[in-house]
């Protein structure tokens, strides 16, 4: 009986250490530079960046931007209508063009010179008693306010837009309303300190005696 011619296929033979060594020194080379370029990447993004100007506190309407109440804001270079740092000059001492709020980033429209007001007065909304009076726009009333140091203060003001009823209408509860008035800057403080302390009174002009009446605040 002949002998079997059936031939077995040797075994594929694994690569020796020896022969896996460059292949692994190569790809930790490609690791390494591509760690480095990424990370370089990273490094000049992350550096990409420019100062702005911020406001650090409230400016009212039609007030001048003073510099004590802007700041510098690092954000990304390519930050899109933001005011410079550098070009802090152009804007101070010019008058908002709408109420600014501290932590907003300025960009250009909101500063003008022409801010939609009378020279040195701004807006602010003030509660009145829903129908207690009927206002139009233009009315001028006096705002009798009641300090809370006891020192009370009757300023003059004009109607800007008629009172918006801001009640929830419940059972029960007081139905109440804001209304916008324009007042001089300098009265500013005083106005604000009595929304706050809800010590406002509205009066037409006319029913508060005159001459305790104020057009201007302060000294």
């Amino acid at each position: 009986m002949a002998p079997s011619s059936t031939t077995q296929s040797a075994p594929s033979r694994l690569p020796s250490t020896r022969e896996r060594r460059p292949a692994l020194i190569a790809l930790a080379i490609v690791l390494i530079v591509g760690g480095a370029l990424a990370s370089g990447w990273l490094a000049l993004q992350s550096g990409d960046r420019a100062y702005f100007l911020q406001v650090s506190a409230d400016v009212a309407q039609g007030e001048d931007i003073t510099p004590d109440k802007l700041e510098r804001v690092s954000l990304p270079k390519g930050f899109d209508g933001g005011v410079a740092a550098d070009d802090e000059g152009e804007v101070v001492g010019r008058p908002a063009a709408t109420r600014l709020l501290a932590g907003t980033v300025l960009n250009p429209a909101m500063v003008s010179d022409d801010a939609g007001l009378a020279q040195d007065t701004t807006q602010l909304a003030v509660p009145v008693t829903s129908g207690a009076l009927e206002l139009g726009t233009g009315d001028q009333v006096v705002l009798d306010i009641g300090a809370t140091d006891g020192n009370r203060a009757s300023v003059l003001a004009e109607v800007v837009s008629e009172p918006t009823e801001t009640g929830d209408g419940g059972f029960g509860a007081s139905s109440a309303s804001q209304m916008v008035v324009s007042v001089h800057l300098s009265c500013l403080s005083a106005v604000s300190q009595g929304v706050e302390d809800s010590s406002i009174v509205i009066a037409r002009v006319g029913a508060v005696d005159e001459s305790l009446v104020r057009r201007t605040c302060g000294a």
